[in-house]
């Protein structure tokens, strides 16, 4: 049998789950309205023909036929993916490098992680419009650098103005840049959560320092390694700013993302069932992408 519960705790109960569902009520009417009302609202403005003037009309799967036929939507995807094709793996590999010299060095190391973090906290635009500045290919101070290192100037030096790889480079040296001290924090985070004495008997036995890190730090970093990569491909397949404000999505479309061509179609040409349509199939992207990589989870990540 059970025990009743007392009038006077019913009455207690009742009041701390009253307060508990008004304090939260204002985050769930936001998440609601702008998170499940929106998805849904753009679910059904990508079966219809809408231009925010006039009525919707529906036009069925027209949208999807439209994209998957366009040669203009495969340019944004291949750039989409090249983008995160490299930044995904540089991103995890230098934040791993970060994260390992700030968890080895001791003198200043407040002092390092500020400045690692520093970008991380910047505005996207304040930190995309500071590197378009100093990658002016004219009489921006990288090159400035690189000319007086000895660089010769090539259309690598070009940066923004080349449409044959150096736009999509300075995009990408923006977003690594940017995401890089966030990424080395996590690393930080998880290096300190791996026991010593798992060093102490790998040494025992005779394990060198390169045993060492491939053996245990490497493994026992795999939870973090995988929230970090879960994070920066989201991250990457949603990235516009950088991109807006440095090449807006030149020269000759050499770095028109998706999400940039989803805001042009939008707010531009005001072809708002067709960027819905785009925005779906950007969202089953990333679903594909996150389910591989929860099934990879149960292969690689190794929980101590």
């Amino acid at each position: 049998m059970t025990a009743s519960i007392s009038p006077q705790r019913r009455k207690r109960r009742f009041r701390e789950n009253l307060v508990v569902g008004v304090c939260l009520a204002p985050a769930t009417a936001i998440m609601l309205v702008f998170t499940y009302f929106a998805f849904m609202f753009c679910i059904y403005m990508s079966f219809h023909n809408w231009n925010m003037l006039s009525p919707m009309r529906f036009i069925g799967v027209s949208n999807y036929v439209s994209a998957f036929t366009n040669e203009f939507f495969h340019n944004s995807v291949k750039r989409t993916f090249v983008y995160v094709g490299v930044s995904v793996p540089a991103c995890i590999v230098l934040g791993l490098m970060a994260g390992l010299l700030l968890d080895w060095i001791t003198f200043g190391r407040g002092f390092f992680r500020l400045m690692l973090f520093l970008p991380v906290i910047v505005s996207m635009v304040i930190a995309a419009t500071i590197w378009r500045l100093l990658l002016n290919w004219q009489v921006g101070e990288v090159n400035r650098i690189l000319y007086a290192l000895g660089v010769k100037p090539s259309h690598w030096t070009q940066w923004g103005n080349d449409p044959h790889g150096g736009a999509m480079l300075a995009v990408l040296i923006v977003g690594i840049w940017k995401r890089v001290g966030y990424n080395a924090v996590l690393f930080l985070a998880g290096l300190k959560n791996i026991s010593p004495t798992y060093y102490e008997a790998a040494t025992i036995d005779g394990a060198n320092a390169w045993h060492r890190f491939t053996r245990i730090t490497i493994p026992l970093l795999s939870p973090t390694t995988f929230i970090v990569t879960v994070v920066q491909f989201m991250a990457s397949f949603k990235v516009i700013e950088s991109v807006l404000i440095m090449t807006d999505g030149g020269p000759l479309r050499s770095t028109m993302v998706l999400v940039l061509y989803i805001y042009n179609n939008a707010f531009s040409y005001l072809r708002m069932g067709y960027a819905s349509a785009v925005s779906i199939i950007l969202f089953m992207i990333i679903l594909v992408f996150t389910i591989f990589q929860l099934v990879l989870e149960k292969k690689v990540v190794h929980y101590q």
